[in-house]
């Protein structure tokens, strides 16, 4: 009795080929309705940057790779050549879905002011923006991060001086005396609005015998200090008179600086990648330009040697640059 039971009841459970493509279009077709789009295009941050020649495209190619790692694939770069249209890049924007712009130096900043959607943007690759209304990420090192190897080199310091011209330097000098209180040092701060006249402050500040306790910060300003006879007098008196000097870049260092703190550029995209994502999930109040914190440091071991700064073979391991190199 239970044997022709089971066999009544399998003949019954037999499904036809035609019942059985009849379900699997019916699954289909109510997975399609409940999903989302398969061939929608992802939102997806841009890099835009100015198509330079070798080796000047490294650092934007490097911000733009930082980017890329971040967001996981979901970056597309577009390279200004010189003779690209607005239409070429609102195109490929659409096209791309792209919902953040990350744009990098002068030409990329250019760029973004020709889009026609209103789409959020990211600005780095330039030290300070024409423009204020961009937020980003300054090429500018972190006066708190120099501040705080400043007193790592030599923990005596109690006072930091610096010349800039504030048409350029005003918002990171304002960023950098709050940032000198929390280090326990005293920002001195001298304006200028020409090369000859920061001669002569210098000329003016190595005159005085109280700056034993004193460094002297050389912002990334071109008013400020060149890299030619203000730099070497810069270099000759403070050698003279054991003066401590400490910049933002790495061919200052070269030169007789002690030290400079510098932007890690792949780094630094990584972290632009990282506003790009908060962005695209409307979480970003990054709405100002601050100075880069992912930084390298170039030391000079000889200017140390002579300021009394020791340190072992071991210590050097930490630098990304060392001077002289022999």
């Amino acid at each position: 009795m239970i044997i022709e039971l089971n066999k009544h009841l399998s003949s019954h459970l037999i499904i036809s080929p035609y019942s059985l493509r009849k379900a699997v279009w019916g699954l289909l077709a109510f997975l399609i309705f409940i999903s989302p789009p398969i061939f929608a295009v992802t939102p997806s941050v841009a890099v835009i940057y100015p198509e330079l020649r070798a080796p000047y495209n490294k650092i934007y190619d490097d911000i733009a790779t930082g980017v890329e790692t971040k967001v996981n694939g979901r970056a597309f770069r577009f390279k200004l050549t010189k003779n690209f249209s607005a239409k070429q890049l609102n195109d490929w924007v659409a096209r791309n879905n792209i919902k953040v712009c990350v744009a990098l130096g002068k030409g990329g900043e250019k760029a973004i002011g020709q889009l026609t959607n209103d789409i959020p943007v990211l600005l780095s690759g330039v030290i300070k923006p024409k423009s204020p209304i961009y937020g980003g990420i300054s090429l500018a090192a972190s006066p708190k991060k120099l501040f705080a190897e400043l007193k790592k080199q030599n923990s005596k310091i109690k006072q930091v001086i610096v010349v800039y011209n504030p048409k350029k330097s005003e918002w990171l000098v304002r960023q950098a005396q709050s940032d000198a209180v929390q280090n326990n040092l005293q920002l001195v701060t001298y304006m200028t609005s020409s090369l000859s006249e920061s001669a002569k402050i210098y000329r003016d500040i190595f005159s005085r015998s109280d700056i034993t306790n004193s460094a002297i910060w050389l912002p990334p300003d071109t008013t400020s200090v060149d890299n030619r006879t203000i730099l070497s007098f810069i270099l000759e008196q403070s050698w003279a008179k054991n003066v401590t000097v400490f910049s933002s870049s790495p061919a200052h260092v070269n030169k007789g600086v002690l030290f400079a703190m510098y932007a890690d550029n792949k780094k630094l995209g990584e972290s632009l990648g990282a506003y790009a994502l908060d962005k695209l999930n409307g979480r970003s109040k990054l709405t100002k330009m601050i100075p880069v914190e992912d930084l390298k440091i170039a030391f000079n071991k000889r200017t140390a040697e002579h300021l009394g700064i020791k340190f072992r073979s071991d210590d050097l391991r930490r630098y990304d640059a060392v001077f002289p190199s022999k």
